[in-house]
């Protein structure tokens, strides 16, 4: 069963992304701030990290760069959320290495396919 972490400072993001993994069977551990998420990461092994990128405090810029000098998480798959594909954000996470991004708004469907390919590229292939 896949364990993935959203990091989002909107309690509606975390929900509704908690509900649609919790309802294909994934188990799921929500941070609301960056520095939360570094913090549980380090308790607990995700096989997947979604972050928003702005949040107060620790930014999902720098909590992308965190958890890539983390020994168990150099090669773990982050997706950013983030409002524009234009946004100059993308380019930043990818550069700290991000595996990819997913555009708000975005329906449950789009989630699901964008989570379910990055986990079989970074697992299976």
């Amino acid at each position: 069963m896949p364990r993935i972490m959203i990091v989002d400072d909107v309690a509606s993001i975390r929900q509704i992304v908690t509900k649609v993994f919790q309802d294909i069977g994934y188990q799921v551990t929500e941070a609301a701030r960056g520095e939360e998420a570094l913090d549980l990461a380090k308790i607990k092994r995700v096989h997947l990290v979604i972050t928003d990128v702005e949040m107060p405090g620790m930014s999902g810029l720098d909590l992308i760069k965190a958890l890539r000098e983390l020994k168990t998480y150099r090669t773990t798959p982050i997706l950013i959320l983030a409002r524009d594909a234009s946004d100059g954000n993308i380019k930043k996470a990818e550069a700290l290495g991000a595996s990819g991004f997913i555009e708000k708004p975005f329906t449950p469907e789009r989630l699901v396919s964008v989570v379910n390919q990055v986990l079989v590229d970074a697992y299976v292939n």
